[in-house]
Order: C-alpha cells, then sequence, then structure tokens
C-alpha cells in the first residue's frame, strides 16, 4: 500500500504510527550498557526507520510528494541526531543512562509530533513571501540576479581586505579563524556588511536553474559556475558546514524541481550530488580549524562521518535540567527571536539564553549544540519538546505550498531555502532564524533588482 494511498494527510499519519512504532522499539531493546561506544546504533537505526517509513515510501515509490518539505524534515531528525549513533562514533560515557533514555524518548516524541503537525490544511503563507515564491523567473532574469547575488555576497570580503583580490583570496585554505572578515560573538557596527554573504545563499540555486534552461556547456552556464564555486570556497572558510549544507542542498533541490518527472537518472544524480555535499562538508570539518596544509600533513582526526555530537549533549541536558537548574522558559525563545538585532543597537543584549552547558560542565572556549530538540526541552521541558516538534511539522507542511507557487512561476528557488532552513533549524533555534536571512536577502534581491527584470510579472 502507498503511503499516499488516502492523500498526503494519511501519509502523514502514517508517518506518526511509524515513528511511534519505531520509539517504543528503540526502548523496548534498550541496552543495559547504553554508554558504550556503539550500544545504541541498532536503537538508533530502528527509530530512524520509523522516522524516515513515508519519505523512504515515496522515493522507492517515485510519488509525486516526494519532494515535500516534511520528508527533508524527517532526514533532518536522523542526520543531525541519530546519523553519529548509528555509526557508533563515540561513547557516551559523559551522560548517565538514565539521561540517554530520556534523550531517546525526546527524539521519537518530537518526531511524532513533527508527523502530528503534518496533519491538516496549512497555514497561509505571508503576502510577501508568496508574491517573490510567484514571481516568475525566466532566462533573461535570472542572468541578471546572479552577477547582482555575486556581487552583493562578495562585499563584505572585499571590504574587509580593502578590495585587494590578491589578499582576498590569500586566505583561503587558512584556518577559520585567520581572515579578517572573521567575527567574534559580539559584534560592532561592522556587523551590518557581515550579512552581506547572505545575498550569495541563492547564487548555487540560481546556478542550477540556469543549467536547466540554458545547458550545461553555454557560457551563462559556465560563467555562473565559476561565480558559484568562488562564492562556495570563501563561504566554507568560515568553517560553517551547514552554510554549505543550506545553499548546496537548496541547489539540488531546485535542480530536481526545474526538470519535470522524476527519471532514474535524475535520482541518481540528485544521490551523488548528496554524497558529494556530505564529503565536502566533511572536507571543511577537517581544515577548518587547522587549515588545509596541517590536515595534507597530519592527516583527519575522524575516521567517520561526524555530524554533531548533538545526542550525548541533549541527554546532558536532560540531566541537568530540571535536577540541577530550572527551565529557562520564555528566555531561549526570545534569545532566538533577537538574534537579528544588531548588538551595537541593543549593547546589553543576552548572550545566552539563560542555560550555558559548556560553562556547567567546565568547557571552555567551545560551543556545544544539543539539537533544537535540546533547546525546547530546556525552556518547559516534555510539553515544550511536544508543541515544538508539533511547530516544525505545521511550517514544513506551510512550506509545501511554496512549491506550487513556483510551478507556476517556473521559480523553485525559495521553496528550496525553505525546505533547507528547516533541516538546518533541526540543528537550533538560531540556526533556524539566521538560515531564514537567505529568504530575506533573495526579497531584497528581488526589490533592488526591481520589476523591469521581470517583464509584466
Amino acid at each position: 500500500m502507498s503511503a499516499d494511498a488516502f492523500g498526503e494527510k494519511s501519509a502523514a499519519f502514517v508517518g506518526l504510527i511509524a515513528t511511534a512504532l519505531g520509539t517504543l522499539v528503540a526502548l523496548g531493546t534498550f541496552p543495559d550498557n547504553p554508554s558504550v561506544q556503539g550500544a545504541l546504533a541498532w536503537n538508533a537505526a530502528v527509530m530512524s526507520a520509523g522516522i524516515v517509513f513515508v519519505p523512504v515510501f515515496r522515493i522507492l515509490r517515485r510519488s509525486p510528494t516526494m519532494m515535500n518539505t516534511e520528508n527533508f524534515v524527517a532526514f533532518g531528525y536522523v542526520y543531525w541526531v541519530l546519523f553519529d549513533l548509528i555509526q557508533g562514533a563515540y561513547g557516551l560515557r559523559d551522560a548517565t543512562d538514565a539521561s540517554l533514555q530520556s534523550a531517546m524518548l525526546a527524539v521519537g516524541l518530537s518526531a511524532s509530533a513533527m508527523w502530528l503537525g503534518a496533519i491538516g490544511s496549512p497555514w497561509p503563507l505571508p503576502q510577501w513571501l508568496s508574491s517573490i515564491a510567484a514571481r516568475p523567473l525566466d532566462q533573461v532574469t535570472v542572468r541578471r540576479l546572479i552577477p547582482v547575488c555575486f556581487f552583493l555576497g562578495m562585499l563584505n570580503y572585499l571590504y574587509a581586505t580593502s578590495f585587494n583580490l590578491t589578499e582576498m583570496f590569500s586566505y583561503l585554505g587558512e584556518n577559520r579563524w585567520a581572515a579578517p572578515w572573521g567575527r567574534g560573538q559580539l559584534g560592532g557596527w561592522g556587523s551590518f556588511i557581515d550579512q552581506m554573504p547572505y545575498f550569495g545563499y541563492v547564487l548555487p540555486s540560481l546556478t542550477a536553474l540556469i543549467i536547466v534552461k540554458r545547458g550545461f556547456f553555454k557560457f551563462e552556464s559556465l560563467l555562473a559556475m565559476a561565480a558559484t564555486a568562488i562564492m562556495l570556497l570563501f563561504l566554507s572558510q568560515g568553517g560553517g558546514r551547514r552554510i554549505i549544507g543550506v545553499t548546496v542542498g537548496a541547489a539540488i533541490i531546485v535542480w530536481v524541481q526545474a526538470q519535470p518527472g522524476m527519471q532514474i537518472r535524475k535520482m541518481i544524480g540528485s544521490l551523488v550530488a548528496v554524497i558529494s555535499l556530505l564529503w565536502a562538508m566533511q572536507f571543511m570539518l577537517n581544515i577548518r580549524t587547522q587549515g588545509y596544509q596541517s590536515f595534507i600533513e597530519d592527516g583527519s582526526e575522524y575516521d567517520y562521518l561526524h555530524v554533531d555530537d548533538n545526542f550525548l549533549r541533549l541527554a546532558q541536558t536532560m540531566q541537568i535540567i530540571p535536577a540541577e537548574r530550572d527551565y529557562v522558559y520564555s528566555k531561549q525563545i526570545v534569545f532566538a527571536v533577537i538574534r537579528p538585532i544588531p548588538r551595537v543597537l541593543w549593547p546589553n543584549k543576552p548572550v545566552d539564553p539563560g542555560f550555558d552547558l559548556p560553562a556547567i560542565l567546565g568547557m571552555k572556549g567551545v560551543s556545544l549544540s544539543s539539537s533544537i530538540i535540546g533547546e525546547w526541552y530546556i525552556t518547559y521541558g516534555w510539553l515544550a519538546v511536544l508543541i515544538g516538534g508539533w511547530l516544525h511539522g505545521r511550517l514544513a507542511l506551510t512550506a509545501n505550498q511554496l512549491r506550487e507557487l513556483g510551478r507556476a512561476a517556473q521559480n523553485p528557488i525559495v521553496f528550496a531555502l525553505a525546505i533547507m532552513i528547516l533541516v538546518s533549524g533541526m540543528r537550533s533555534m538560531q540556526d533556524l532564524v539566521i538560515m531564514s536571512y537567505a529568504i530575506i536577502a533573495w526579497w531584497g534581491v528581488n526589490r533592488l533588482v526591481g520589476r523591469r527584470a521581470y517583464g509584466a510579472a
């Protein structure tokens, strides 16, 4: 029976049941000594199978709904929280057995709530978002937008080196803190121009679109690919793997959506692109702290595809709250929402959400992520975990409307960005907010270029 046999709402219900069953099996077979490296691989694999049951079924059946946003969010749970466990990447002795079991339950509850949120009718889209999603993108418009996005995206790097191209390129391959455009935790007036690279986030998607419209070996396509390669090199120099994941991931989705049908050739091409993206992100991890030269000489410290130790940090968070620290309530949400406000305009803006896990653990000079599940948990415990998962499902369901608007306008860019923003947002609330800048930047470029570039649109 197809997961879509009774419509999208029923498919989401199937996803809810499959996730709940996977969670029950994972908890029912929980080992006596879960902290040993690799001990939770089976449990994480079973839970992952439940979470992605519907997306995988849709892919195998080549269903029209295989590109639905909730499918990508489901894979986001696996990637951000469970993938390291499946690989048996590290031991979990820094957390108690009870907290490890609680963390696994939290993942299952959040993912179940996500599928629950994907049931029903979507929320209406904001008018400004609908407007840019429905604007037609023909070849002429895309050709005009590419140089604008490239120049704006590169402006911060040019400005930081006083427009010295030789100096600017010399920092490629250095560690993430060596370049003059790097910034500390607390930015000043310079934080305004620090936002310019967000205009470059859409450049890979525009390049994918021009390749589909014009062909791979056309002059416009080759020029766009060169601009994209330069933009990605400078974005990757900062070491933020999720940035490359969002920008290139959105381009892959644009490439798929811009072509009718779902042929085997296109599916294989997409799989190769995703594998290449994961390899590139792993390479970034290897060189971001030591630089390319040191990596060549010393090699990699990872013998697995490292993501983040989110599951361990989630367990530690649940071990501490509420036994040792109280919930932060609205502080976490406020901390994420006010992220766009420059500190130079609000000097006393909070520097943390009221819970600093590295400080509690006695760790200095590091940042630890417990995934958005952990951030919801510190607000108000289990209830917040359920609400947060449900909200992610609602946002995914709502984002599906962008696909229909994009199809009519041959403009899949906003939909692709929305998918990757929600997937990266599984890492943290701040990432959900920060990556949304890409859509705001795209809106700004649309306003900057003006209506004449869109013809009668």
